[in-house]
């Protein structure tokens, strides 16, 4: 391999595993804006196998939510895909038209937002909302309507399903207005889970209440999961991969555990050394040096994280990123690791 390959494809290409659910290779957005066009998105790269969890974490602002959006066709007005491939189960979704992309969107795609009590419509019933995905994605009639949105709900351990189903989103608590979103995300039981930041806001016992309904409810299904969190150890816990964003690039790819345990590229490495650990006081957490760059910027650096690393060399400012495999399910964007 040219040490000026990109990646472009999942290094388990080559250890025989079966097609991914779902394919994106190179893909790249970019928001038009007064203030200049912002390139959030550059040739980023993932799969996800059927029944997988992959976890995706970085900063703030590192596109991980972007990322989501643009392969639903969801994102802002001003964002442009300029490049790249983004296919499910055979499905070209950036090719894809808003009919299609309807079509497949709660019912074989479905998305956990963010803040779920914003993302519930505040003056219609919980029960009418999961009766509004039947209707339009499982062509669910009459009295069965009913049936089964208590029967989703109490798929997802609500208590007294039939009385909740008569609530308002504002009679219920953060914690409950979570399940009731995923309650909404999973009713026609989709083939592609995202979750966006699912347990933002929850106290701790509901956070892991909640991340053990989904992953079981995942497993119970063989349901491709995609995790989108700010948690590391939330990854670590739950995920069966994780990929790092840094800056609208995917700086590492690879088993929760290998990434976690043996970081391969800097930022990653830094990303784990300021997160607080049980037995760690605060004064031994290391903050990330610098900030995100401006991606308005008319000349990025290859390497996007370069002005922030102790490793950085003149060519992570000239040459581009070489594509490192660890091994067969590891793989980095780094001249470091190339060396």
């Amino acid at each position: 391999m040219s040490p000026e390959t990109i990646i472009h494809t999942d290094p388990r290409a080559a250890a025989n595993v079966p097609p991914p659910l779902l394919g994106v290779d190179g893909l790249s957005l970019e928001f038009r804006t007064r203030s200049g066009v912002v390139r959030a998105l550059e040739d980023v790269s993932l799969s996800l196998q059927k029944g997988e969890l992959l976890g995706v974490v970085g900063e703030s602002g590192s596109g991980k939510s972007v990322f989501a959006y643009a392969m639903l066709g969801i994102s802002d007005a001003a964002a442009k895909i300029t490049r790249g491939t983004a296919v499910f189960d055979g499905m070209d979704l950036l090719g894809a038209t808003e009919r299609e992309l309807r079509e497949i969107r709660g019912r074989e795609v479905s998305m956990i937002f963010q803040s779920p009590r914003t993302s519930l419509n505040p003056i219609r019933k919980v029960g009418h909302q999961i009766e509004d995905v039947l209707r339009r994605h499982a062509a669910v009639r009459g009295q069965d309507l009913r049936e089964r949105a208590i029967d989703c709900l109490k798929r997802v351990r609500i208590p007294d399903p039939a009385r909740r189903y008569e609530a308002y989103p504002f009679e219920l608590s953060g914690g409950m207005c979570q399940r009731i979103l995923i309650a909404l995300a999973l009713a026609c039981q989709p083939s592609l889970l995202i979750a966006d930041e699912p347990t933002t806001g929850l106290d701790v016992t509901t956070q892991a209440a909640i991340m053990d309904l989904i992953v079981e409810l995942a497993h119970e299904r063989q349901m491709a999961t995609l995790l989108i969190t700010h948690d590391l150890a939330m990854a670590a816990q739950y995920c069966d991969r994780i990929a790092v964003m840094h800056a609208g690039h995917v700086v590492e790819v690879g088993s929760a555990q290998v990434v976690l345990h043996q970081p391969q590229h800097p930022y990653t490495a830094r990303l784990i050394a300021s997160t607080p650990h049980t037995a760690d006081s605060i004064a031994a957490m290391q903050p990330i040096p610098g900030s995100l760059p401006d991606l308005r910027a008319a000349r990025l650096p290859p390497c996007r994280y370069s002005a922030r690393c102790e490793y950085r060399t003149e060519r992570c400012d000239t040459e581009a990123l070489p594509a490192v495999p660890i091994d067969a399910t590891h793989s980095v964007r780094c001249w470091r690791a190339a060396a």
